[in-house]
């Protein structure tokens, strides 16, 4: 069976795309199958590997579509190294064909420059990448520059922090691929704008809902459980091929919109109304935001950024105004073949007057490709390459890791001015048996200069229950009491094991944190080593 604006039938896709994982030796389940409405399906799919950390979820109309959609999406992350994007990989190479570049060496195109770092104020070092072990050199991957088809080099560094998975697609043909990626692309852009400025959107006409029948069925369902639904015209006036489907939940007085595109408005419908329930069942409806008037809460970058990780944050009321921002524009796409969808698409960047960029990859065996538009397709803001760099984790990096064999000067000196509470192994890329916080690990580093007082005082307001125990040691300690009139009540109430190591985390011989690391992520590292092999096939 083959699908609109797909170039294959679903059971050769599944086929073909079980049949690339099981080459490279992933071990992979599916699970978390909900089929909520009669058209609307969705799957997780995850692996053996490290099923926290490297999975992808597929949505569709059919079940097999939602299992090609979490496959293709499983392929294009792993051919792509987005799944290991937030993480160290020591002693790797990115890719065969990246470059290693000096700072004073051309990084970035003078076109790109103006981009990037209009403000003068970027730096090459902002440049250097989060995975490698790199301190001093850019890593950057070639992209092809689409108007002129040269070869133009891109920092790792803002693929990572501005765009992370805007723009990947995987498909059964290049073509197939790039009217996905584009249309994610626009999706997201328009979705960003319309959250951000409050847009009150107008609604499709009933007649040209009733036209797609398995979204009109859907929409009829969640309408009789009692919910509010409206399906709305999110072209921004006719701009994008873009839809949304607004959900009100009188019972709890929350809104959530969902949102989706395509040149295809049948296409572009069903993946909003999936997308609106996926990975959710009808009994968890009720776990979205209530709106506000409060617009500065709405365009905050973490409410935006929300909106992109789960598509759950806070909305305006302005979004529901009985007064339009825009006028209904029926959809103006009127071609027949993937070339057309495609064609179309890159129209829509032609009248923006905006540049894209295109990676290909097929060493695994099936197409995948990331395209960024510069200035559209960010998913952070530019800004975040001075403000909020994820490299900065990586200047302390070995520090954490093997903090016995620094002094304790010198680290607390790199980590004092950071937030308490920051995600250790989140923030340096790795992770841990024992995670631990940035507060804990400056407890460490302060006892280990005798700083008890500081020390304690970071440990007695936070969370870890072997840090309260080191506390209260303390204070005994400290009040002269006998420890062996509280001895039993201690193990009573800690365990003998948690009281013995806590005395020792006093007395210097034993660590509050533990850098052990995780299982997960050294199988990380042996399944990039896996595609490490297969990237020896890339041109």
């Amino acid at each position: 069976m083959n699908f609109l604006s797909k170039e294959a039938p679903l059971q050769q896709s599944i086929s073909a795309m079980k049949a690339v994982l099981s080459d490279v030796g992933c071990e992979t389940v599916f699970q978390e199958q909900k089929n909520p409405l009669s058209h609307c399906y969705s799957v997780n799919l995850s692996s053996k590997e490290a099923p926290r950390h490297i999975y992808s979820n597929g949505k569709g109309v059919l079940s097999d579509a939602s299992m090609a959609s979490a496959l293709g999406e499983y392929i294009e992350r792993l051919q792509t190294n987005n799944f290991f994007i937030d993480f160290h990989l020591p002693n790797k190479k990115y890719y065969p064909d990246e470059a290693a570049l000096d700072f004073h060496e051309e990084y970035l195109s003078d076109e790109l420059m103006s981009v990037y770092n209009s403000e003068g104020n970027l730096s090459p070092e902002d440049l250097v990448d989060f995975n490698s072990d790199y301190e001093d050199k850019i890593v950057a991957l070639p992209f092809i520059k689409q108007s002129t088809q040269e070869r133009v080099p891109i920092p790792l560094n803002i693929l990572s922090n501005l765009y992370v998975s805007n723009g990947l697609a995987t498909g059964n043909t290049p073509l197939e691929a790039r009217v996905q990626a584009l249309s994610e692309i626009f999706e997201r852009y328009a979705k960003i704008a319309i959250i951000k400025n409050g847009y009150a959107l107008p609604k499709f006409p009933d007649a040209v809902v009733k036209s797609f029948p398995k979204v009109y069925e859907d929409v009829q369902a969640l309408q009789k459980l009692g919910y509010k639904i409206e399906v709305l015209d999110a072209s921004l006036g006719g701009e994008f091929p873009v839809t949304a489907i607004s959900l009100i939940n009188p019972e709890n007085a929350t809104l959530f919109v969902s949102f989706g595109a395509h040149p295809i408005l049948e296409v572009a419908l069903e993946r909003t109304m999936t997308e609106l329930m996926q990975g959710r069942s009808l009994e968890n409806l009720d776990n979205f935001e209530v709106p506000t008037f409060d617009m500065s809460l709405v365009a905050d970058s973490f409410n935006l950024e929300s909106h992109f990780v789960d598509s759950n944050g806070k909305l305006g009321l302005p979004f529901l105004s009985a007064k339009k921002s825009f006028e209904y524009t029926p959809v103006s796409y009127a071609g027949n073949a993937i070339q057309d969808e495609y064609n179309y698409l890159t129209d829509i960047l032609k009248k923006m007057d905006k540049e894209f960029y295109v990676r290909e990859y097929d060493y695994l065996g099936f197409y995948s490709c990331q395209i960024i538009v510069p200035g559209v397709s960010e998913v952070y803001p530019i800004d975040d390459l001075i403000y909020n760099n994820k490299n900065n984790g990586k200047l302390i990096r070995d520090m954490v890791l093997n903090f016995t064999k620094y002094d304790p000067q010198e680290i607390m000196l790199n980590i004092e001015s950071l937030e308490d509470s920051l995600n250790v192994e989140k923030y340096i890329g790795v992770i841990f048996e024992q995670n631990f916080t940035m507060a804990e690990f400056k407890a460490q580093i302060l006892l280990r200069l005798g700083e008890y007082d500081e020390a304690l005082e970071l440990l007695e307001y936070g969370t870890n229950q072997l840090g309260h125990l080191v506390v209260e040691l303390a204070r005994l300690k400290e009040m002269e009491l006998d420890f062996e009139d509280y001895e039993e009540a201690l193990y009573d109430v800690f365990t003998k094991e948690q009281v013995d190591k806590a005395l020792g985390i006093l007395e210097g011989e034993e660590f509050l944190i533990d850098t052990t690391l995780h299982q997960d992520y050294k199988n990380m590292l042996t399944l990039y080593d896996k595609l490490e092999r297969q990237k020896c096939k890339m041109k």
